[in-house]
């Protein structure tokens, strides 16, 4: 099987056409159906014929896709059609099992400071959407992943550190209240034993690692960028290469493929390759792929630089 390519192809056709159980991971964004102005695709057919069609393409996905693999489905929040993530979500249902259901903050409110951006809109009804659906499919709801990997450091030191609980429960069973009433009447024989003991239990404790899970809400803001045309090319709809990079960290994989039905301006490419992985993807417009494909040379020429230096 070929990889590290982008292939001018339908995704179902192409998908179905790997080896079965080839990839390890798919993160993917599809078409929304809300009449975005892609290249070479109509982006507003009817809801059945829409939703049959993305049935066809997870079919595909689940076809290529290991047994213990990752499905990371990104779909947009729309006032127009509230109800579109979900639908998409559902049709994934009849084949996947739902494993973790995530949130992709784009902007928020906190501490009297808006962090992010969005794209406002002129509405006496709604709200400015500030957010988009991520759901994270498996084949069995039972498939590991790696929650730290991509986990958030503890503020305080002391979150490591359970020495003080280990203390509190080992006194307790020497039959004392707590460490206070140790502190106040142990013998010194009592106080060696304790000590003994904390030693012994320190010594054979696993390190506790620096990080805690980051949940299910990820705040990823898009970069600011001063010129949308280098940087996005001409695709109307990308998302931050940050997301997918928490997409496959959590997934734990380290070595295999990364794949991408609808590659687009080519992120979820210069993602896997960033982290050490190989890519496949497909689009049926010849621009987005030559603008991916210059995206994902340049990426591979800094890290290359990067390893170098």
């Amino acid at each position: 099987m070929q990889t590290d390519v982008i292939l001018h192809q339908d995704c179902v056709q192409g998908m179905l056409s790997l080896p079965k159980e080839s990839v390890n991971v798919v993160v993917t964004s599809p078409p929304y159906n809300l009449n975005i102005k892609y290249g070479k695709y109509q982006d507003d057919i009817p809801r059945d014929s829409y939703l049959k069609w993305l049935g066809d393409v997870f079919s595909a996905v689940k076809h290529c896709l290991k047994d213990n693999g990752h499905f990371f489905l990104n779909m947009g929040y729309s006032n127009i059609d509230p109800w579109v993530g979900m639908d998409v979500a559902n049709v994934a249902r009849s084949q996947f099992i739902l494993q973790n259901n995530f949130t992709w903050v784009k902007s928020i409110y906190v501490d009297e400071k808006t962090h992010g951006h969005f794209k406002p809109i002129n509405s006496g009804r709604f709200a400015n959407p500030t957010w988009e659906h991520l759901f994270h499919f498996t084949k069995t709801g039972l498939v590991p992943c790696d929650k730290l990997a991509m986990g958030v450091p503890y503020e305080w030191d002391c979150n490591t550190d359970n020495t003080g609980r280990i203390r509190g429960r080992l006194v307790k069973k020497m039959g004392f209240k707590n460490w206070r009433d140790f502190d106040k009447n142990a013998t010194a024989n009592q106080r060696e034993e304790l000590d003994n003991t904390m030693a012994e239990k320190i010594t054979n404790k696993p390190e506790k690692p620096g990080v805690h899970c980051r949940g299910n809400t990820w705040y990823v803001p898009y970069d600011t960028i001063s010129d949308r045309k280098k940087h996005r090319g001409t695709h109307p709809a990308t998302f931050p290469k940050r997301l997918v990079d928490l997409c496959v960290l959590f997934s734990g994989v380290k070595q295999g493929v990364v794949l991408d039905p609808f590659m687009g301006s080519g992120t979820t490419a210069v993602s896997a390759k960033s982290l050490g992985l190989e890519y496949i993807g497909f689009d049926i417009d010849a621009d987005y792929i030559r603008f991916a494909e210059d995206r994902i040379r340049a990426e591979v020429l800094h890290k290359f630089i990067e390893e170098v230096l």
